[in-house]
């Protein structure tokens, strides 16, 4: 059983008041071991897509920055390009998007580096074992080279998954785009051609040019990299996944993905959940959304597994609904946490610490 530390607290709070919750959390958690003088610390985020707001803000992974280089070591913000066609797409668009939203040297208390290079293409080759999909994973070089890693992420509901935290973060979020393209491969999108109004989003959207609209909007299989852009950007939901099948392969090439991470930097990751304005979908999709239920806190731990599964209780306790519920997505996001623990990442059983802040 693992221990998650959790505080109070909701996006409102004030600075000051931030700050001095995340010190508490900081210090209960026992964060500072993971990091060393001189490492090179990836703190993974997600700077949000153009048009979102509820990504975490610059200054609240400050107070986390702050505190990874009081240790000695040297922080740097990062994440990886998207497969959707979005400014995200290669470094100099992500790097804009990170500064327009706040992530600078000034406001966010480090720079912001994609780890995957200017394409999505830097990469180096991780083995796993155990895996049911993979031997090796495609792992962004800048994350394989960094010493430790603070792992920042944002509790959403998810669009392919059902849920979004630690391990999405890990596994999704750390890979290069082949490293992506392999995780998407296993599901394919269809068109309900009784929905479908033939408007031609879906291939305005997609990236591979595997959508011919006439009547109804076509999906040639043999281009369609599995992306799910096409089901973000119908309005009329007629674009659909069989979730049964392909929910469930995804979210275990996910788990495998974050594995490869985890046990190449073995006690040198840390996680830090923030469960507040938690939203039906992730922070890729490019508008304001709402929330689904009321703010809960702050999390942190040193287990991936446990903390994911710490917040997914906490959603159920406070409304009553699992977050997939709230979503109204049509799959199990637990699918990702029970492979996760079959590889050794984590556990699903937590200790649940409240922190007074």
């Amino acid at each position: 059983m693992s221990k998650v530390y959790l505080v109070a607290g909701n996006a409102n709070d004030d600075v000051r008041s931030v700050g001095t919750k995340i010190e508490a959390l900081w210090n209960a958690a026992g964060l500072a071991k993971l990091f060393a003088p001189r490492d090179l610390v990836a703190v993974k985020i997600h700077v949000g897509e153009p048009g979102t707001k509820t990504f975490v803000p610059a200054g609240v992974v400050k107070h986390w920055v702050e505190r990874v280089r009081a240790t000695g070591a040297t922080p740097f913000l990062t994440d990886t390009a998207v497969l959707y066609k979005s400014p995200r797409a290669d470094a100099v668009g992500h790097m804009k998007v990170a500064r327009d939203h706040g992530f600078t040297f000034e406001l966010a208390g480090a720079e912001f580096f994609p780890a995957d290079g200017l394409t999505g293409a830097d990469e180096i080759e991780v083995r796993l074992e155990g895996g049911n999909h993979f031997e090796t994973v495609a792992i962004a070089s800048g994350i394989a080279h960094a010493r430790s890693m603070l792992v920042v992420s944002h509790a959403t509901g998810h669009l392919a998954t059902g849920f979004g935290g630690a391990l999405k973060n890990l596994g999704m979020g750390c890979c290069s785009r082949k490293g992506k393209l392999r995780q998407h491969s296993g599901q394919k999108p269809h068109v309900e051609a009784g929905a479908c109004t033939a408007c031609g989003t879906c291939a305005q959207w997609c990236p591979s040019d595997a959508i011919e609209v006439t009547d109804v909007a076509i999906i040639n299989s043999d281009k369609c990299i599995g992306c799910g852009e096409c089901i973000a950007a119908c309005r009329d939901e007629a674009v659909q996944f069989d979730w049964a099948v392909n929910g469930k392969e995804l979210q275990e090439r996910i788990a495998e993905h974050a594995a490869a991470v985890v046990h190449s930097k073995p006690d040198r990751i840390g996680y830090v959940t923030v469960a507040q304005r938690i939203t039906k979908d992730c922070d890729c999709m490019g508008l304001a959304q709402s929330s689904l239920l009321e703010d809960i806190g702050i999390l942190a731990s040193c287990d991936p597994v446990a903390i994911d599964s710490a917040v997914m209780s906490l959603v159920q306790q406070r409304a009553g609904k699992g977050i997939e519920q709230l979503s109204g997505r049509r799959h199990d996001g637990t699918v990702q946490l029970i492979h996760a623990e079959k590889l050794g990442v984590g556990s699903r059983d937590f200790e649940l610490v409240p922190v007074n802040g």
